[in-house]
């Protein structure tokens, strides 16, 4: 089942869609992706930390980067990413990501808005995840086709999200489209909400196609909060 119109209550008001702009050949392009607010125990109390896809935030390499716009759904305001003195982005992107770019368990980044967002709303804390799973869970994030008419909108499905030992966390692939990726895979417990993962997009599982996730291992977590120190630094 594509995905549908998510409803603008938590935890999808802490979502948000990600747009990159910058030039390529005289014309004006348009990276979509998506992310979503978070914190870790080491950062409990910040607004501006979003994580999201690292193939996402590639394009802020781009010397010819025109503007970052991050739209939290339901929120007014439009963010930008934060940056230092010298001009330098706050943002990192998974150490052995540019090593190994195929690889989902990799595809992750944080990066820091210009100021806090969300309102009221909580952001995202991560569960950590094992080597097989097999939950209830939700994907959720903006839609590339519906950005392009204006349509900052939110979109999810419900999926079965499964993972074996040698394989990304995965669901059916029409779960998923185009913008989703570096949105969550939410999961409820205990009537909280959080995320074991960051979608990346679609890939071969065992033969069929199917969307993938990056699973939050222990190490992930860990390296995350590096990647937000890393990210504050300077």
């Amino acid at each position: 089942m594509a995905p549908a119109l998510a409803p603008k209550q938590y935890p999808f008001t802490v979502v948000g869609v990600l747009e990159i702009f910058y030039e390529d050949g005289g014309e004006l392009k348009k990276w979509v992706g998506s992310g979503y607010l978070l914190k870790t125990a080491a950062y409990p109390d910040r607004r501006d930390l979003v994580l999201t896809a690292a193939h996402n935030l590639v394009y802020l390499r781009n010397p010819r980067l025109q503007e970052v716009h991050f739209t939290v759904y339901g929120d007014r305001d439009v963010y930008s990413i934060a940056a230092r003195e010298n001009g330098s982005l706050r943002y990192a992107i998974a150490p052995d990501y540019d090593k190994h770019p195929d690889n989902p368990a990799l595809d992750f980044g944080v990066m820091v808005l210009q100021e806090g967002a969300g309102g009221a709303n909580e952001p995202l804390s991560l569960t950590v995840v094992g080597d097989t799973l097999r939950v209830a869970a939700t994907i959720a994030g903006g839609v590339s086709a519906r950005v392009k008419v204006d349509d900052r909108r939110v979109y999810c499905s419900a999926v079965t999200a499964e993972k074996q030992k040698y394989t990304p966390l995965y669901y059916p692939v029409d779960a998923t489209a185009a913008g989703m990726s570096g949105g969550p895979v939410l999961v409820e417990q205990h009537s909280a909400w959080s995320s074991i993962g960051v979608v990346t997009g679609t890939g071969d599982v065992d033969g069929t196609l199917r969307g993938i996730a990056a699973p939050i291992f222990a190490q992930t977590a860990k390296i995350i909060d590096t990647l937000i120190a890393t990210s504050l630094a300077g």
